[in-house]
């Protein structure tokens, strides 16, 4: 069911078109910038190698160009004899992967009930508005023992940015607005699991610090990913250059390393829960 608008933190057709931007110009670059995503689906693959079963009809959400389904065939995991036999890519910002129209709603995929033996999603979801509502449109989806594995970014993520927005603003404004959007914690994603009606819910997290030149290199990077700020109301003021230049003091003066580059938090939840 679809939210009303005042229900709305995110603007997912902004989102998915800034998603599919940033996955078009990384097929065009020998350097990816979805470390993220691939560090996460790394992790994946080593959950997956562990399980006694195999899967025979597996989906991944979210999956970008591929990347998943690559690293399951370099690893001889993926088609006969292999963990899982079939996966099903569902990409939102591409109509193509699946057939399906590029959707507004991230909560409206098209998700047949009962069809799956294993769901993956390695990201994303800290981007849908009614994430409980897609969790139980997921556990529909999967067969019974079905299994579910998500990873996407955690509360840690930017904390050093959300930091130097609060402190500049407060100084130069009295005030402060939402930049950076919220990121779902540790001990909320298992209890999202269960309260969706999941069995024997896992959480853990991993902590990546990745280092730039400055903090514009950082608002690249993040642009890059598709990953900047996509609220459905924009009440912020809007960035002004003195202002920006004041939060790139404050973020060097706050994180710079001894060699003059600043860092910034990453954090990766993953879960995995039993249907």
């Amino acid at each position: 069911m679809a939210l009303g608008a005042s229900d709305l933190l995110f603007d997912t057709a902004l989102f998915l078109s800034r998603r599919q931007k940033a996955l078009v110009r990384a097929q065009l670059n020998p350097k990816s910038p979805f470390f993220l995503h691939n560090f996460a689906l790394e992790g994946n693959i080593d959950t997956i190698k562990t399980l006694k079963p195999d899967f025979d009809n597996a989906l991944e959400l979210f999956s970008g160009n591929g990347e998943f389904a690559t690293a399951l065939a370099d690893e001889n995991l993926l088609g006969a004899g292999g963990k899982i036999k079939s996966l099903k890519l569902y990409e939102p910002a591409f109509s193509h992967f699946i057939g399906a129209k590029c959707i507004n709603e991230l909560e409206d995929l098209p998700l047949e009930d009962g069809v799956y033996d294993l769901i993956i999603a390695n990201s994303c979801l800290n981007w849908v508005n009614d994430l409980p509502g897609l969790l139980a449109r997921i556990k529909r989806a999967l067969k019974k023992d079905g299994l579910f594995i998500a990873s996407f970014l955690g509360g840690r993520t930017l904390n050093e940015l959300r930091q130097s927005f609060l402190a500049v603003e407060a100084e130069e404004t009295g005030g402060a607005s939402m930049r950076i959007s919220p990121m779902i914690d540790l001990e909320n994603a298992a209890a999202l699991l269960r309260r969706a009606g999941f069995l024997s819910p896992v959480s853990s997290s991993e902590v990546l610090r990745a280092r730039y030149d400055n903090v514009f290199a950082l608002f690249r990077d993040l642009k890059a990913m598709g990953e900047n700020s996509a609220f459905a109301v924009r009440n912020a003021a809007p960035l002004n250059r003195g202002l920006i230049s004041k939060i790139a003091t404050n973020y060097q003066e706050k994180n710079a390393d001894s060699d003059g580059r600043v860092g910034a938090t990453y954090e990766i939840v993953t879960v995995s829960a039993w249907n």
